[in-house]
């Protein structure tokens, strides 16, 4: 079993057939489950179709940042509207990124505290993409209730493992790029980290020493397809399929096999994203 935790079949330049053909390799695959993440309304929508069209597939649904100056009010109460969804498991991808520097920081500020507030409001998991933002992000979070002893009651304890938390807030950093050390303060705080290809890369020291310091239990493996291929495939277009390399690459840091990975990263999704099996 494997689970691709963040990934967009939806992605927009696919076309109808070339998204068929990526479901039927997918299908072909190891793969279980996938959450198909949505970045804005129109993306969010397609997510949901998809979890429609197939049973191994979930929703996520929310408005990235890239779309912090252009949102409307409107658009926040569709992704309400979809969040009911049945197949809709998560808020997100919604955050922070500064990146490139942009002009824009006090909109997506602006943007993440609203769609934080309402997966608080919904009591669902909430995806986070954090991206030379790693101070803010946390304090918005903090600040916004994600983290509230009143929001980790109301989800089942995961695993206690070492000097982590049992108790689980149900926030999953995806494609973190921070430190041990920050990672391990998000672990204490009720969080998940999530790892794609930056862990097979041969400069991914940060990632490498995130699955060395941190428990699997507190980790899931993600590809963030059609970005960030792992190696060997690296330069190419990612596809949810190639999970399997970045979870191999966390058994042998871990010194486990690659089936002990596999089912713990799976469980670990399967239980973040309240997935019923059978």
């Amino acid at each position: 079993m494997l689970f691709d935790a963040h990934t967009h079949l939806n992605f927009e330049q696919l076309s109808d057939e070339e998204r068929l053909d990526l479901a039927r390799e997918i299908e072909a695959s190891d793969l279980s489950y996938i959450i198909d993440v949505g970045d804005c309304v129109e993306s969010s929508v397609q997510a949901l179709k998809d979890a429609d069209d197939y049973e191994w597939c979930y929703a996520a649904v929310g408005i990235h940042p890239d779309h912090a100056k252009t949102y409307t009010d409107a658009d926040i109460e569709e992704i309400r509207r979809l969040a009911a969804h049945p197949k809709a498991v998560a808020i997100g991808e919604i955050g922070l990124d500064f990146y490139y520097g942009k002009d824009d920081r006090e909109e997506q500020e602006e943007l993440f505290r609203k769609q934080v507030r309402l997966a608080v409001e919904l009591g669902m998991p909430i995806m986070v993409h954090s991206r030379d933002a790693h101070q803010l992000t946390m304090d918005i979070l903090k600040e916004e209730g994600a983290f509230s002893e009143e929001r980790k009651k109301s989800f089942p304890a995961r695993p206690a493992v070492g000097a982590g938390s049992a108790e689980d807030a149900r926030v999953q950093l995806h494609c973190f790029s921070g430190s041990a050390e920050l990672a391990e303060e998000y672990i204490r705080l009720g969080a998940t980290v999530s790892l794609g290809g930056p862990v097979t890369f041969k400069n991914g020291k940060r990632a490498v020493e995130v699955v060395r310091q941190i428990p699997i239990e507190y980790i899931m493996s993600e590809t963030d397809a059609p970005y960030m291929a792992p190696e060997p495939l690296r330069g190419r277009p990612n596809k949810p399929q190639y999970v399997e390399h970045v979870v191999r690459r966390m058994a042998l840091l871990k010194d486990i096999t690659y089936e002990e990975a596999a089912e713990i990263l799976s469980a670990n999704a399967i239980r973040f994203f309240g997935i019923q099996m059978g």
